[in-house]
């Protein structure tokens, strides 16, 4: 009977170490989790750039399928696990929730979104309203965004405006070393079965899969035969760079300037209404000496009293507004 209790609580106290370590590499501390969903938000506003960079009309088709291919492969600029995400279809604008057929692999998604959406010079396409769920762990830590995506531009495809529609977007995370990376697993329109979904993991259909077994840098990464790269490849790829990047300053320019006009134009206000205001209060001292019983300053000064203030008043809010503009340069 000893032996027996003795032999049970071995075993308990096995099993119940086994749990532990279970539990706890299943659990992530607060820190890792706020990286986590700070990495993912980053990376939905990668989505949204990457759409904007391929809508834009200066680029060249070789450099909007540079930038397409480096989104899903091993890259400085990738932001999905692999080829082998799937996307809910929302290039064609009679497509607003889910519905059967709609999954689209992220290389056709992004063909087919560089084919039906319509070029323009300035960006047309913006993520609002981002909502970065909890940190969960499954086979790996995973996290759900929620966000409304705007489609101001238009399909070639169909006349249909397009709508601002909800989309979910679901991450992965894995640990290289003491960093965390964090890649779009899927993107679909957002309900209550999607955000409530088991975390999906999808399967590359080429040799890239950017999650190694030991979870190394991407960077790190050797591929058997390094593709050959032309000196005109080259030049290409930097100046898809270098056009984004004068996309960004144009903006920035653009924000600044107005930012100053408006400022400018505030402090003109304000001050118009504070020496319209002055020069009213002095006259008013002049008539109270030689009157008996004076009117009040807003009797006898009006309308002049009502449009310093009015004056003041917008000036203030010019020169508010006009901070919107410069934090956009920043």
């Amino acid at each position: 009977m000893k032996k027996f209790l003795i032999k049970n609580t071995c075993f308990l106290l096995v099993a119940a170490a086994f749990l532990s370590n279970q539990t706890s590499a299943q659990t992530l501390s607060r820190k890792d989790a706020d990286e986590i969903r700070v990495l993912a938000r980053e990376r939905i506003k990668g989505l949204n750039d990457l759409l904007n960079a391929i809508a834009n009309e200066d680029l060249s088709n070789y450099e909007r399928k540079y930038l397409m291919m480096n989104s899903y492969m091993p890259s400085n600029d990738q932001i999905f696990v692999n080829d082998g995400v799937i996307v809910e279809d929302d290039v064609d604008p009679k497509h607003k929730v889910s519905a059967p057929g709609l999954d689209t692999p992220i290389e056709k998604y992004l063909s087919n979104f560089d084919l039906f959406y319509v070029k323009s010079e300035t960006n047309t396409i913006e993520f609002t309203n981002l909502v970065v769920g909890d940190v969960k762990v499954d086979k790996y830590p995973f996290v759900k965004v929620f966000y409304t995506q705007h489609f101001k531009g238009k399909s070639n495809k169909d006349n249909t405006p397009y709508q601002p529609i909800t989309r979910v977007a679901e991450l992965r995370a894995d640990k290289s070393g003491n960093d965390w990376i964090v890649y779009l697993t899927r993107v679909a329109f957002n309900s209550s079965e999607n955000a409530k979904s088991a975390p999906v993991n999808p399967a590359p259909s080429a040799t890239y899969d950017s999650l190694q077994k030991k979870k190394e840098p991407v960077v790190a990464q050797q591929m058997e035969k390094k593709p050959a790269v032309s000196q005109q490849d080259t030049k290409q790829a930097e100046r898809v760079s270098e056009q984004i990047s004068q996309v960004n300053q144009a903006e920035i320019r653009q924000a600044r300037k107005w930012g100053a006009i408006k400022l400018g134009a505030g402090v003109a206000a304000l001050a118009f209404g504070a020496v319209t205001y002055s020069m009213l209060n002095k006259d008013y001292k002049d008539y109270k000496e030689k009157i008996a019983n004076p009117e009040g300053l807003t009797s006898y000064a009006k309308p002049g009293v009502y449009i310093s203030i009015g004056a003041a008043a917008v000036g203030i809010g010019v020169s508010l507004s006009s901070i919107f503009d410069f934090k956009k340069v920043k």
